[in-house]
């Protein structure tokens, strides 16, 4: 046998996610939904799981409209218990194939105005949730030898921002969270990577963010506009497709160049 006939035949590039089960906390609202949707037109079914009944149930009428069919199953990720029913629920309707930890809440603060009360709902939510989460369907995908995680990280997993220390924080630790679980996870099938968006205008920093604040992302944009959410799909089916079957440990900036553009 010669050295080139031992090189397996490359595979057709393929985006599709026919037959896959998706499941996105947070997918009810902004990044989340977003994500779902893109992951719904590329043929998976979808698992939306998240706190407010209200608001999974208004996403999933809206995706209904787009031939989207999506199942609801409302939970509070930070309590371990409810997850791990989650994860044994979602199972049962279909095995996992892919996992989307889009939960996030953000509080603006100087550095000494946070009490200790604000560090353990933004951690508890940004990061023991997104761990957490992780291993439960992990552990499923783990004895199946395959599945893909995708994690929401930030602008804020690279650099810090005023007011917001407590999110950087924990931005930082879901970057390394994803390097780390994809390192140990790559030779038993599972892949995990991230997604980082630059400043889309969402529920959860809409109100928040000052003018001021929103003239100097845009400076530092060099695209020079916030992004459209519908904008981060992509990246999200890339990441949960076949065609990204050799990616693993990776964090996609999807921010209009503000990386990029140094300091």
């Amino acid at each position: 046998m010669t050295a080139s006939s031992k090189i397996a035949a490359p595979q057709p590039m393929s985006f599709d996610l026919k037959g896959c089960h998706a499941v996105v906390i947070g997918g009810g609202s902004g990044i989340g939904k977003a994500i779902a949707e893109s992951l719904g037109q590329a043929g998976a079914q979808l698992t939306l799981a998240g706190r407010r009944r209200e608001v999974l149930d208004a996403a999933a009428r809206s995706f209904a409209g787009r031939n989207i069919l999506a199942h609801v199953d409302p939970v509070d990720a930070t309590d371990l218990a409810q997850l791990r029913a989650l994860a044994d629920r979602a199972e049962k309707t279909a095995p996992v194939d892919i996992l989307v930890n889009a939960q996030g809440i953000m509080t603006l603060k100087a550095a000494d105005e946070f009490t200790p009360e604000d560090y353990d709902r933004i951690m508890n939510t940004n990061v023991k949730s997104v761990y957490f989460a992780s291993l439960e369907f992990g552990r499923m995908m783990l004895q199946r030898g395959r599945g893909s995680i995708i994690n929401v990280a930030s602008l804020a997993s690279f650099r810090g921002f005023p007011r917001n220390a407590i999110y950087c924080i924990s931005k930082h630790g879901v970057l390394a969270l994803t390097e780390t679980l994809a390192a140990e996870w790559a030779p038993r099938g599972v892949r995990v990577n991230a997604i980082a968006p630059g400043f889309f205008l969402t529920d959860l920093n809409r109100d928040v963010m000052t003018e001021e604040r929103k003239g100097r992302a845009l400076g530092r944009t060099p695209m020079g506009r916030f992004g459209e959410t519908s904008e981060l799909g992509g990246a999200a089916v890339y990441l949960a497709s076949p065609a990204a079957s050799y990616v693993t440990g990776a964090t996609i900036p999807v921010d209009g160049g503000f990386l990029a553009s140094g300091m």
